[in-house]
């Protein structure tokens, strides 16, 4: 009796086992997850601690999840539209490794005025109207810019330059 418990112990691990890996399948299908991220949605969807942990590791072993690459390919994605800072920060919720963030930033200009510029544009600041902006405006931009990220210096480099411009 004690062995046919066992096996039907045993089953159930295996079928909750090839779930959670069906399942991380599906969840790294449609985007790609860090494995902090896979393993909080394998843990959410109340699958066991060893069984999100096989379902994980199969996927690794596949290179279907890989931090290093995840923080590359994000910063490739978003070091033109974004602050160092605010990718890092995003980088970090996603808890990505430290030397993984470092690595993936080696490869990009640390150089803001890009995305700085890019963010400017998308609040539909030109040439013309910064000149126009009285001192409240100015720095009510100047405090949107720096709250997402951008230093105050690189804020008012870029501004000026724009402001040359006309």
């Amino acid at each position: 009796m004690v062995m046919i418990e066992d096996n039907k112990d045993n089953r159930q691990k295996s079928d909750e086992i090839l779930k959670a890996k069906k399942r991380a399948m599906l969840i790294l299908q449609h985007n790609d997850r860090t494995e902090w991220e896979l393993t909080d949605k394998l843990n959410k969807a109340g699958f066991s601690e060893e069984a999100v942990e096989s379902a994980v590791e199969y996927v690794r072993s596949f290179h279907y999840i890989d931090d290093e690459r995840y923080a590359k390919r994000f910063v490739e994605i978003y070091h033109e539209s974004r602050s160092i800072k605010r990718m890092k920060q995003d980088l970090y919720k996603r808890h990505i490794a430290d030397e993984y963030i470092e690595l993936a930033l080696e490869n990009i200009d640390y150089d803001d005025s890009t995305a700085l510029r890019r963010q400017i544009e998308k609040l539909g600041i030109d040439a013309d109207m910064l000149a126009s902006l009285s001192y409240e405006e100015s720095q009510k931009i100047i405090a949107k810019l720096y709250r997402k990220g951008f230093s105050l210096g690189s804020i008012k480099d870029v501004l000026s330059e724009l402001k040359e411009e006309i």
